[in-house]
């Protein structure tokens, strides 16, 4: 009765497990503290969310799909053989590319709350889950990896000499 539903939540699910392990890298990759703890709360919020999903499901009598969470798993792990290859860490664009897929992901389990609150009146199971306020979150979520990403930018994309002349032209 409620394929799509639980094929659209376990999909989620999948992507969470994903984003958990490239997380997990971000966090080892920085040296900075703030860097690092940001990653790690981060990655309790995404545990946190993950869940919020899984409660969902059980609520209308389904289960979390194990094979789909390792799909996730496994699709990170070789999303993370280019990352490695291009080096997540300060100062690589391995490092840029990572943190663009994850405000991407976060940008989709955004869309996945809005989604959930559009249809929650046709599952009263769902009564109680407050899904405009994991929405907000996830936007703060999204806003605060856009700041780590933009930061990235200035130290990855333009590089040292560019930022050099054009800091100079400007005096």
């Amino acid at each position: 009765m409620d394929h799509d539903i639980t094929r659209y939540i376990n999909d989620h699910l999948a992507g969470s497990s994903g984003a958990l392990l490239l997380i997990q890298e971000l966090a080892e990759s920085h040296d900075a503290p703030e860097a690092r703890d940001y990653f790690l709360h981060l990655k309790e919020k995404v545990k946190a969310d993950q869940c919020v999903l899984e409660d969902l499901l059980e609520r209308i009598g389904q289960n979390p799909s194990t094979l789909l969470k390792a799909a996730g798993r496994v699709a990170a792990h070789i999303g993370s053989i280019k990352l490695m290859w291009e080096q997540v860490e300060p100062g690589k664009l391995g490092l840029f590319e990572a943190l663009e897929i994850l405000a991407l992901g976060v940008q989709g389990k955004r869309l996945l709350w809005v989604a959930l609150r559009e249809i929650a009146s046709w599952f009263p199971e769902w009564e109680g889950i407050d899904f405009a306020e994991l929405e907000l979150q996830a936007i703060q979520q999204r806003d605060d990896i856009e700041f780590w990403r933009l930061h990235a930018a200035k130290d990855i994309l333009a590089g040292v000499e560019r930022r050099a002349v054009t800091t100079h032209g400007r005096d």
